[in-house]
């Protein structure tokens, strides 16, 4: 059994085939399992690779930078309350690194490979402080040389105030646009921080962008 492959080898050892004289179509299909097992192996040692270069690159390429946003002044505590436990979580959504432009037309592999679509979720803290002030707090990670897009969105509770008591206090405030909900009655509701630049994806959704640093 020295000249056969390792699927082969088992094969035979399973039928009971003499090794001596194995039939065609199991010597073909023991090469065929071989074939297939080693193109399996190689396949998740680059995805290893790969998924291993990508994160190294990304701790590198990527700075967490610290960000805090008044949205809503003079509020109560009960109030607040009232928003926040209608909310069920205030999160950022960072949708990609690198603008589309730069990423379809001049981008070259690996930055095409770091700016693919991520939808990668960040929590947002919600407090408020002494004087009525509610404050959005939060880590957004901007890639040194391309920049971050990102929305912001807050998950609404159902059957809760939240919502429409939500949508009312971010409208009044001049940093923050709220989004047209795109279906009836949503659990979410996105908006836009005017700090920031904001740019229209080539699927038409408008989100904002941070620049490099």
């Amino acid at each position: 059994m020295g000249n056969l492959d390792v699927m082969t080898t088992l094969l035979v050892k399973l039928f009971g085939i003499d090794p001596i004289s194995v039939p065609p179509p199991v010597q073909l299909l023991g090469f065929t399992m071989t074939a297939i097992w080693v193109t399996f192996l190689v396949w998740t040692a680059w995805s290893i690779l790969r998924f291993v270069f990508n994160t190294a690159a990304d701790m590198f390429e990527v700075s967490q930078s610290k960000q805090r946003i008044v949205i809503a002044r003079g509020l109560t505590r009960h109030d607040y309350e009232q928003v926040r436990k209608g909310i069920r979580a205030w999160r950022l959504l960072v949708v990609r690194y690198g603008s589309d432009d730069y990423l379809r037309t001049m981008a070259g592999e690996s930055d095409r490979q770091a700016g693919r679509t991520r939808y990668d979720v960040i929590n947002m803290k919600l407090a408020l402080s002494n004087i009525g002030e509610v404050t959005l707090s939060w880590k957004l990670p901007v890639h040194r040389r391309l920049g971050t897009q990102f929305r912001c969105y807050a998950d609404i509770r159902e059957g809760g105030a939240g919502g429409e008591m939500l949508t009312g206090m971010l409208r009044h405030y001049d940093e923050i646009e709220v989004l047209p909900a795109e279906v009836p009655s949503p659990t979410r509701v996105y908006f836009l921080l005017k700090r920031f630049r904001v740019v229209t994806a080539a699927d038409g959704v408008r989100q904002n962008i941070v620049l490099p640093e």
